[in-house]
């Protein structure tokens, strides 16, 4: 295995050098750069990530804390972290939050102690005032779909109201009247935040909030199926359903399946779709995408110019779109 002196001695240079231009100090001639290079290629030589750490004061890892490690959603972002973190050399560590402010605690704390030069936190139980007080350590980290004042800077949002409301004015606009929603789990602020979308919608449009037309899940699609189940035993007239999820939207397309309700003849739906599991159901299932891949990229960069002290006018908020599909039909 090469040594860096092997490489110091094919290419004509001292030790130092070739240490210096692997680690990006200082300023070399392009045809000293070029020998190097050219050395480390010949000699298949790759830098101890260990010896780079130690001459850096950098690990040149990120820490990403999700709430799971299943799911397409979380897949999809650590996906698009460890993509985007190959682009400026640095490795990923992931942890789970385990559904609790004392999960995502020992999360960050496993984080510090692995030297992690940042974080990007999928944080869903930490308390506002616990993330400001995170803020005034040296590590820097971004917040990923949540907003705390004082740190909006760090922040990449999507507005999630406004997206549930797009879904449900479109069963609206087709007709549609009574209108049932599966919302995830209303202990968490995005899905309130999404039930509170389509409360705006039925209210703008005039019509009457009945909480039987409701179910909540877990975005799970079990919990799609067995809200789909309970709202159809209670209301077998109902016009249309919208879900907060893609899986709890298969699971309620699969209850309709297997009890032959067809959609979107017999009922409309809409979803929410954050990695376009609605473009493969049958029918496709018109949806609100919600852009986790292009908002973890986000992430990165901002936690990027943090890093380097950068200033950026990178844009931190994202809107949804309606993708129309073939599950509406006029009433």
């Amino acid at each position: 295995m090469a040594r860096i002196k092997d490489v110091a001695l094919l290419a004509g240079v001292n030790r130092s050098t070739v240490s210096r231009i692997i680690n990006g100090e200082g300023k070399f001639r392009a045809d000293t750069k070029r020998k190097v290079e050219q050395a480390m290629a010949e000699l298949n030589y790759r830098p101890s990530a260990i010896a780079r750490s130690l001459a850096t004061a950098s690990s040149n890892m990120v820490g990403l804390l999700v709430t799971y490690y299943t799911g397409g959603f979380f897949g999809e972002m650590m996906d698009q972290v460890q993509s985007e973190l190959d682009c400026h050399g640095k490795f990923l560590i992931t942890a789970q939050g385990h559904h609790s402010a004392e999960g995502e605690r020992e999360a960050i704390q496993r984080f510090f102690d692995l030297r992690c030069d940042g974080y990007i936190l999928h944080s869903r139980h930490l308390s506002d005032e616990e993330l400001r007080e995170l803020a005034k350590q040296p590590t820097p980290f971004v917040l990923l779909d949540r907003l705390v004042k004082g740190l909006e800077d760090r922040c990449i949002t999507f507005d999630h109201t406004l997206a549930a409301q797009l879904a449900v004015n479109h069963l609206i606009a087709q007709g549609h009247r009574k209108i049932a929603c599966i919302s995830g789990a209303l202990n968490r602020e995005t899905s309130r935040q999404r039930f509170q979308g389509y409360k705006n919608a039925l209210a703008a449009a005039g019509l009457p909030f009945d909480p039987s037309l409701t179910g909540e899940g877990d975005y799970g699609r079990e919990s799609g199926y067995q809200a789909a189940q309970k709202l159809l035993q209670q209301h077998e007239d109902m016009e249309a359903l919208f879900s907060c999820s893609e899986e709890m939207m298969s699971g309620a397309l699969q209850f309709f399946h297997q009890h032959k309700i067809a959609v979107p003849e017999q009922l409309s739906v809409t979803s929410f779709d954050s990695v376009d599991l609605c473009a493969s159901f049958y029918p496709t299932v018109t949806a609100v995408h919600f852009p986790i891949s292009d908002m973890a990229r986000t992430a990165v960069e901002v936690l990027h110019h943090l890093l380097n002290k950068q200033e950026t006018d990178i844009e931190r908020h994202f809107l949804p779109q309606l993708l129309s599909r073939q599950s509406v039909l006029p009433r």
